[in-house]
C-alpha cells in the first residue's frame, strides 16, 4: 500500500502555473487516469513516469484553483481504485490491469 501512495506524492510534484478551463472531457480523462493508476500500482506496476505525466497534462488543463478541487478527488480515485485491486472487488484481475496500464495512451 505504501508504493500506491508514493505515486500520489510524486504526482503533486512539479506543477506550473500555465492552464486552461477545465471541460468535462478533462475531469473525465482525469478520473480514467486516476483508475488505471490506482489499479496498475495494486498489482505492483512502477506507475511513477505515467504519473508524472499526468501531472503536468493537469497542470496545463486545471488552474490553480481547479486544481485544489480535482487533485482531492484523483487522490482518492486512485485510492479507492488500488483498495478494490487489492481486495479482489475491481472488474479486472491484476493480469487485465496491467495489460490496460501497458496499452493505455498517457498524455
Amino acid at each position: 500500500m505504501k508504493k500506491i501512495f508514493g505515486f500520489l506524492s510524486i504526482f503533486i510534484m512539479g506543477f506550473s502555473v500555465q492552464s486552461y478551463a477545465v471541460s468535462d472531457a478533462d475531469i473525465d480523462r482525469l478520473t480514467t487516469y486516476a483508475i488505471v493508476l490506482g489499479r496498475a500500482a495494486a498489482c505492483g506496476v512502477e506507475v511513477e513516469a505515467e504519473s508524472k505525466r499526468v501531472g503536468g497534462w493537469m497542470d496545463r488543463r486545471f488552474s490553480k484553483s481547479d486544481q485544489q478541487v480535482y487533485l482531492p478527488i484523483f487522490f482518492e480515485g486512485a485510492r479507492i481504485a488500488a483498495l478494490d485491486q487489492s481486495n479482489g472487488t475491481s472488474p479486472e484481475s491484476c493480469s487485465d490491469a496491467i495489460k490496460v496500464f501497458n496499452r493505455f495512451t498517457w498524455p
